[in-house]
């Protein structure tokens, strides 16, 4: 069911527009504006598919109030109906993209041919949702490009995999602003493609909110899988374009609010420290992982642990070394190369000044208990 708007300020052409709709086969939302500003009103309030707008009315005419209908929602079908036969406003009607432009009185069969037109066009924009969940589970949520998918020759497959490599890397780098340009860069590719499946361009986008919304913690798989829906089922792609811009603005606001808690660089860096313990972990390196200063960082650390950084790092690969000699049977130089000591002699040199002891009496000791 398309929504329709009547904007007249007579009541009774809108009450002859209403009689026309109602005997139309196709049944529709009808609502009703007296002016220009409650007209807007109206529109700010929720997407209308049809504007029958006069062009003459108070506060706000006619080409007045379709400017503000096409800033809103650019896809919006457009018909004029006016009592002037004017030039300059069957210009200005044209210039947007008005189907068509009716005099009054008006004639219900000129109407009717009008309102077929534009039904007809909107009817060309849907694309049913015939994908099960199934086949979105297993075609929408893996690789960027499905195997053996057919793509228009105007779509740079290859680009968009890049770009969105590039958004899932913003995301996992926690750039907000790099991750927000990178999504609508690649909306704005697919605002105005009209040879372009529209099936490819829902995968593009499932594939994107899916990412999107892996960054917002508080969604969960029924939300993903509603969402997915909407997008099969939005006959617009403005539509599509606000949804998306809905969870970007959640991921967004996640991120933020993740870098600006005290200890998440303190974090990365003791997940990064965790994760790497095998190799050279200078200052240095650390602090360009985080984006600071290595002095500041060094200074965040301290307060925030209670020790300082070269410490920690010790005490972790300390920590690995014990499991080693415990779980293993690896020589002891093996151990101290794994983990992070090239000089077994340093390593337990080390070792010793912690535990008070050997590397080979700790594990002798152990297996004797």
């Amino acid at each position: 069911m398309y929504t329709l708007l009547i904007a007249d300020d007579e009541t009774d052409e809108r009450a002859l527009i209403v009689f026309l709709l109602k005997s139309y086969p196709e049944s529709f939302h009808i609502l009703e504006a007296s002016n220009g500003r409650e007209a807007l009103s109206v529109l700010q309030r929720g997407r209308v598919d049809i504007l029958l707008s006069d062009i003459q009315m108070p506060f706000l005419n006619g080409i007045e109030l379709a400017t503000e209908a096409k800033k809103l929602y650019p896809d919006t079908e457009i018909l004029f109906f006016s009592g002037y036969d004017d030039f300059e406003y069957v210009k200005n009607a044209l210039s947007l993209r008005a189907v068509n432009y009716i005099l009054k009185p008006v004639s219900p069969e000129e109407f009717d041919k009008s309102l077929n037109e534009i039904v007809k066009r909107l009817d060309s924009q849907k694309i049913e949702f015939t994908q099960s969940e199934e086949y979105i589970e297993t075609r929408f949520r893996g690789e960027v490009i499905p195997s053996g998918q057919t793509i228009s020759e105007n779509a740079s497959a290859a680009a968009d995999t890049l770009l969105l490599r590039s958004i899932e890397l913003a995301i996992k780098l926690k750039q907000p602003e790099k991750l927000t340009a990178q999504v609508r860069e690649l909306l704005h590719k697919y605002r105005d493609t009209p040879n372009l499946s529209h099936i490819y361009i829902r995968y593009i986008c499932t594939t994107l909110l899916q990412l999107l919304m892996d960054a917002a913690p508080e969604q969960t798989e029924e939300d993903f899988q509603k969402a997915v829906r909407e997008i099969y089922t939005f006959r617009h792609f403005s539509d599509i374009v606000d949804l998306i811009e809905r969870y970007l603005d959640m991921a967004a606001a996640s991120i933020r609010q993740e870098l600006d808690a005290p200890n998440y660089a303190v974090h990365q860096v003791k997940q990064y420290i965790h994760l790497h313990y095998a190799e050279d972990l200078s200052l240095n390196l650390l602090a360009d992982l985080v984006y600071l200063n290595p002095k500041y960082l060094s200074n965040i650390f301290t307060q925030s642990t209670g020790c300082n950084l070269n410490k920690y790092i010790r005490r972790v690969r300390m920590e690995k070394a014990c499991g080693l000699l415990l779980d293993t049977n690896m020589k002891v130089s093996d151990i101290s190369q794994a983990v992070g000591y090239p000089n077994p002699s340093y390593f337990c040199k080390t070792f010793q000044e912690i535990y008070g002891t050997t590397p080979d009496r700790f594990r002798q000791g152990t297996e004797r208990a």
